[in-house]
């Protein structure tokens, strides 16, 4: 278990359920990235956008939203991972929204920024996973 990620973690997760979502800000992709992003203290080269129609439009004509992760994470450096420890990323298969991206934690609770919040839920299919160490 990766205990030096469980503090500053759980810090990351309470200051998200304390503001708004932004598309291109902290939507769920940005909101993940943001989270690599703390641990290594570098940036990942995301795509830009401003709204929910312009981040659509860019994962479509990735393909999908994992094959936009994909591409921005190898570049960054993070591997694909088998099964998720505490504190990885990835993207899952929802039944309502499609491909979610978000952050992995103890057992097999998934942490997705919403529009209204921070959710957490067990994810009915895991698509990708990226290792954070």
């Amino acid at each position: 278990m990766r205990t030096d990620l469980a503090e500053p973690l759980r810090a990351f997760l309470e200051e998200a359920q304390e503001s708004e979502s932004v598309w291109g800000v902290s939507d769920c992709s940005k909101w993940a990235a943001s989270w690599v992003e703390q641990v290594h203290g570098r940036k990942i080269a995301l795509p830009r956008w401003k709204s929910r129609e312009e981040a659509h439009r860019l994962i479509a004509r990735a393909g999908s939203l994992e094959a936009l992760w994909s591409e921005a994470l190898a570049d960054f450096g993070l591997f694909q991972c088998g099964v998720p420890q505490l504190g990885d990323v990835g993207v899952i298969e929802t039944g309502r929204y499609g491909q979610v991206g978000g952050i992995f934690l103890h057992g097999e609770y998934f942490a997705w920024r919403a529009e209204t919040g921070v959710a957490f839920l067990v994810p009915r299919l895991i698509v990708k996973t990226w290792s954070i160490v």
